[in-house]
């Protein structure tokens, strides 16, 4: 089990990726500490919105993260199309909901800078629980987008981020930092991928960090 320090969503429910990101500049950086408020600015986070990759890539990278991330969406067309390309890959629910809790327009300006940047690894295909096992393994920090109404057997769709602290052939065990806040959370591996891949396993996705010097 990786023993990464464990952070709670803000109370308006938008900050899981910023949490996430405070648990692993912990890990890394155990004498820094590192607020919402920075990390907001730093990862392009407007009130009552959800946070992209871009920026967080971007953000990353300048600490000298490496960076995987594996997930079946062109940035580069998303840059030079913008929502006309989301609407194709993205059943109605999913854009809608996206939209709602998204500033798309300035998501594809950060998708353009994103996409200059040879040094962040962008594979398009589907992010697989075989993916997670081997990068696991190789001691990368594993952050895996979930839709969370699966995991509590509820209907509909959300978007949701969360790290994975261990995992065997059965389960999976993750820091969920909620609504409501959950340290290291298990989950059959089968319904986790389950969450992972809704509405399509096409959609399932991961993201990878490692830092060189550890």
């Amino acid at each position: 089990m990786i023993k990464i320090p464990f952070y709670e969503n803000s109370k308006d429910d938008t900050h899981c990726f910023q949490a996430c990101l405070k648990s692993i500049l912990k890990f890394y950086f155990p004498k820094k500490n590192y607020s919402f408020k920075y990390l907001d600015r730093a990862t392009a986070h407007k009130k009552n919105k959800w946070t992209w990759n871009s920026a967080v890539f971007l953000f990353l990278e300048k600490f000298g993260f490496e960076i995987i991330n594996i997930e079946d969406f062109d940035y580069a067309k998303f840059a030079r199309l913008g929502e006309q390309y989301l609407k194709r890959i993205w059943i109605d629910e999913v854009f809608q909901t996206q939209k709602k809790f998204s500033d798309l327009k300035n998501e594809q300006k950060l998708a353009k800078k994103l996409i200059k940047n040879k040094k962040i690894k962008l594979l398009k295909r589907p992010a697989t629980i075989s993916d997670i096992k081997k990068l696991f393994i190789k001691n990368y920090i594993i952050l895996v987008n979930i839709n969370p109404f699966i995991l509590n057997n509820k209907k509909g769709y959300s978007s949701h981020i969360v790290i994975i602290t261990d995992m065997n052939k059965s389960k999976i065990t993750f820091h969920d930092s909620g609504l409501p806040p959950q340290k290291n959370r298990k989950a059959p591996i089968k319904l986790f991928l389950k969450a992972m891949e809704y509405p399509y396993k096409e959609d399932a996705s991961i993201i990878a960090l490692r830092l060189f010097f550890l």
